[in-house]
């Protein structure tokens, strides 16, 4: 496993290294500048050559974490080579006001005060996600909302090691779609989000209570599904005996012989609603944005026709990715905070 941690100057990627000793370390720029004494005198074209040479010569090792950069400012760092490298990037988030104060503390990374650094960062997070979905690698934002900076790392720490271990919504993906294509009677498949799609409330909410922060950098990657299971953990409810929420109806009245949820909702209140429903329901830690993209994507590549419907940033990227997507406005006819900002077009409203 290679894993590729990124992140803007002054995020603390440093800091997160020093608490590893479960698999090799490399500091990218120290092990840059072993391989190319003089890189920093060389030209923009040369430096990018010198982090190809990089990239190549880790290819021959198995198993590493490596911080890098994808930009600086507005040059961008990120080679062909930084992304056959790595089997997963983890992006770690800090607020924009955290890391100006940082650079302005920073004689090294005072220079990249003179750029917008929440668009910057924002930009790389897109380019690289964007990236890891052409190419089916595994893709993580980790964040702390509400302030948005770690004091604490050791919940990253813990998620590394899970990574290591084989947690990866590529191939939860890969399994979920499996099995899917090993039911489906039909060339067209309807994929479905659980929570304020299939039913009208979120399901955690109305069964146990249960609010959370974690989606509010609005990322919804494999981090904040893992620390969302992590949270539930904390909570327990009766078994459930009937329905315990409303179901959307305008959804519910499309659902066919091959229909399948995808849900980052609680494992045991899905799987009572999927049988209530007789619909196969797909769950888990590792349920989120980029597992259900990839679900549909590999759907399509074994000659599927996908219809998706969801209602937030956690269904958008299958939403769009899906050969038709139909985005479930709330019962006032709004939409999901979490889209602010998203290109809608061609969604078809519910």
């Amino acid at each position: 496993m290679r894993i590729g941690l990124y992140g803007m100057p002054s995020a603390g990627k440093s800091f997160i290294l020093e608490k590893i000793d479960f698999i090799r370390v490399i500091s990218g720029s120290r092990m840059l500048r072993e391989l190319c004494p003089d890189f920093d005198k060389k030209d923009e074209e040369n430096k990018k050559i010198a982090r190809q040479q990089l990239a190549d010569h880790l290819m021959a090792e198995d198993s590493f974490i490596m911080d890098g950069h994808y930009a600086f400012g507005d040059r961008i760092a990120f080679t062909e080579s930084d992304g056959r490298l790595y089997d997963a990037f983890v992006y770690l988030y800090i607020s924009p006001e955290v890391l100006r104060e940082r650079m302005e503390g920073s004689e090294k990374n005072q220079k990249y005060l003179a750029y917008d650094i929440a668009e910057w960062q924002n930009r790389e997070i897109e380019a690289l996600r964007a990236f890891c979905h052409a190419n089916d690698k595994d893709f993580y934002v980790v964040d702390n909302p509400p302030q948005n900076s770690f004091d604490d790392v050791s919940d990253v720490v813990y998620f590394l090691k899970d990574v290591i271990g084989g947690f990866s919504c590529v191939s939860m993906a890969e399994r979920c779609a499996g099995d899917i294509l090993s039911k489906s009677r039909s060339r067209k498949i309807t994929l479905m989000d659980g929570d304020r799609t299939v039913t009208i409330e979120d399901t955690s909410n109305a069964v146990f209570g249960y609010t959370t922060q974690l989606y509010d950098g609005n990322f919804y990657t494999g981090y904040q599904s893992w620390k969302q299971a992590k949270e539930f953990e904390s909570y327990s409810f009766e078994k459930l005996t009937r329905m315990p929420v409303s179901l959307n109806e305008n959804v519910c009245e499309k659902i066919n012989e091959d229909t399948y949820i995808l849900t980052s909702g609680h494992e045991r209140v899905w799987d009572f609603i999927s049988r209530e429903l007789g619909v196969p329901c797909y769950f888990g830690t590792e349920m989120s944005a980029e597992t259900k993209f990839f679900i549909t994507k590999k759907l399509q590549r074994a000659g599927k026709r996908v219809l998706a419907y969801g209602d937030s940033m956690n269904d958008y990227y299958m939403l769009k990715q899906a050969d038709r997507g139909f985005l479930v406005q709330r019962q006032d006819e709004s939409f999901s905070r979490s889209l602010k900002g998203k290109d809608l077009r061609g969604l078809v409203i519910v």
